[in-house]
């Protein structure tokens, strides 16, 4: 959550959200979201290289579910999860482009440039797989899905599916920001202009009066 606000002060503070700093951003956003999918793909390939047929059992702890007993593998599990992962990653670039593109919002780009890499470098399956971490106490599978808001904190234990999603949280609430900064200036704007037209008015009632 800190992440977030902080990086909306930057923003607003050096004036990011003008528009000849629009294709700095976009190039700099479609970097980050090309880097992200490229990693989301090594991270499949190195999870099917290594091929880890260690049994892996336990109660499922999805929500909703009845409790069933899973009964998988290391592979499959990791699989499984890198599969959420590309869903999620995709969704949120999907919901990022539309609100830039049909609202003209920055400050999701901007979001979005940084979130998915920092979630990443969090997640479990960077942390094994890439960090070569082993898979013990907080990085023990099966990995427990996060609280919506403990991605913002930046639990270790936090999924990489929860993680996304709320990246497209984090991003539909700057954007709502920007539209509210955006109706805050165009009613400022129109109070000034009110004010100028009364004043003109006002003018215009004194000089007919000295014609008098």
């Amino acid at each position: 959550m800190a992440v977030i606000f902080g990086t909306m002060h930057i923003v607003k503070k050096a004036g990011l959200e003008d528009p000849e700093y629009m294709p700095l951003i976009r190039g700099v956003y479609g970097v980050a979201t090309a880097l992200m999918i490229a990693l989301v793909f090594y991270l499949k390939s190195t999870i099917t290289a290594k091929n880890d047929t260690t049994a892996l059992e336990y109660d499922d702890p999805a929500p909703g579910s009845q409790g069933g007993r899973v009964v998988t593998t290391n592979v499959k599990h990791d699989i499984s999860e890198i599969g959420k992962l590309q869903k999620s990653t995709l969704l949120t670039v999907g919901i990022v482009i539309f609100m830039h593109f049909k609202f003209g919002y920055i400050q999701p780009l901007i979001l979005q440039t940084l979130l998915p890499m920092l979630n990443m470098y969090k997640s479990p399956l960077f942390q094994i797989h890439i960090l070569g971490r082993p898979a013990t106490d907080d990085l023990k599978r099966p990995w427990t899905p996060a609280n919506p808001f403990a991605g913002f904190g930046g639990g270790s234990n936090a999924n990489a599916t929860s993680e996304g999603n709320d990246d497209a949280q984090a991003s539909a609430s700057s954007g709502n920001d920007s539209a509210s900064d955006a109706e805050s200036t165009s009613g400022k704007k129109e109070k000034k202009e009110n004010e100028k037209s009364e004043k003109k008015g006002k003018k215009g009632k004194k000089e007919t009066r000295k014609d008098k």
